[in-house]
Formats: structure tokens, C-alpha cells, sequence
């Protein structure tokens, strides 16, 4: 990824350029179905424009139709980790303020990449920085962790409306098989996200064998 980048990958090696337009790049990643979309930033002394994603794009690299059924936004408190969680659903998640390390894990057991895990660490702190956006396939693992002292603004765009009462896997944030390199100890988490979702051996135990 180019040097000037907001994003840093824990081994840039494991990244490459799938699509290289005049507007935007996408990323591919080690993990099937992951990839950074990088988009150009327009501004002027009004401020600035500029495009969150463009969905034939995303199906291009995808190899699949993408059809996008929910938006939020989520907003964190200094301190705050949420995940590790597995929806059914396709995400494009976009960080727009403050910093922030996001990990995705694999806990898919049919992937090749089952157990390994990316990491991306963001810093929105200065609000003319280009956003970039996370394109999440469903069955992925996605989590993240607030830094420093300033809240962090995180836009959700999913492939179906959420479901609390859904068929949603998830992990333990501190997984000792993993052993994802938190950069900060969390502040604040759910009860659930701290200590009642299981380890990844918990719910394989055919892959640890």
C-alpha cells in the first residue's frame, strides 16, 4: 500500500492491489473475502467530497452480488473493544473519526486461512484525512479497539438487517490460540465480549486435534 497511507497492516507483504482506478484502489488481503477500499479525497475551501464505496466494484472483487440492506453508525467511548463477532451478513465498515486497531479473524472452518487473523490500525484524527472502508465477508470475525483519548465514529453498511436473536458466532476477545497484539488493554466491554463468548477451540474442537 502506498506510504501516505491511513492504514497499517501488521505485514504489508500480505496486501496487494486487486483494482487500481484513477479514483479508488481495492486491496486484497491473506484472508479470502477481505479487502481495503481506498478512495480519493476532493477538497476545497468549502471542505470536502468524497465517495464511502461503489458496490459493482466491490462485487467485482467479490465475485458475487452485494446488496446492501442496513446502515449505522456506532460510536466508542476511549477504551472501548467490541468483538469478536461472525454475523451472517457482508460488511463494509468504514472508521471516520479518532483511532483505531480493528482486528478480522477467520473462524471459518472450511477456510484455508482458518485461525489467522488481519490486523488494520486507523487514525482519523485529523478530519481531512481520506476514510478508507473494510469489505468483510460474511463467516469473518470482525472486532476493534478504540485508542488514545478521543471517541471513535464507526459506519456499518450490511448485507442483512441485524437480528439479535440471528445465528451470530463469536469469540473471545483474548483467544490464547490467536494471540491477536491488542496495542492497548480495553477500557470497557460488554459482559459478553469479556468473559461469556467461547474460544475458537471451543467452538472447533475438530481443528485443534
Amino acid at each position: 500500500m502506498c506510504k501516505n497511507t491511513i492504514i497499517t497492516l501488521m505485514n504489508e507483504d500480505e496486501v496487494k492491489v486487486l483494482v487500481d482506478d484513477p479514483d479508488y484502489k481495492i486491496f486484497g488481503t491473506k484472508l479470502e473475502g477481505l479487502f481495503v477500499f481506498e478512495r480519493k479525497l476532493y477538497k476545497d475551501e468549502r471542505g470536502f467530497y468524497q465517495e464511502f464505496a461503489r458496490t459493482p466494484a466491490i462485487e467485482n472483487v467479490l465475485g458475487r452480488k452485494l446488496e446492501i440492506k442496513q446502515w449505522a453508525l456506532s460510536y466508542n467511548n476511549p477504551g472501548v473493544l467490541r468483538g469478536i463477532h461472525a454475523e451472517p451478513q457482508d460488511k463494509v465498515l468504514t472508521p471516520m473519526s479518532g483511532k483505531i486497531f480493528i482486528a478480522v479473524v477467520d473462524i471459518r472452518p472450511e477456510s484455508s486461512t482458518f485461525g489467522q487473523y488481519q490486523t488494520f490500525n486507523f487514525d482519523l484524527t485529523d478530519p481531512y484525512t481520506p476514510k478508507k472502508s473494510i469489505i468483510i465477508s460474511k463467516g469473518l470475525g470482525n472486532s476493534f479497539l478504540t485508542l488514545g483519548d478521543s471517541p471513535v465514529e464507526y459506519f456499518y453498511a450490511v448485507s442483512e438487517i441485524y437480528n439479535p436473536n440471528g445465528t451470530k458466532k463469536a469469540i473471545r476477545w483474548n483467544d490464547p490460540d490467536l494471540k491477536i497484539p491488542w496495542p492497548e488493554q480495553p477500557k470497557i466491554m460488554s459482559e459478553d465480549d469479556k468473559n461469556k463468548h467461547p474460544f475458537l477451540r471451543d467452538l472447533f474442537p475438530e481443528k485443534f486435534k
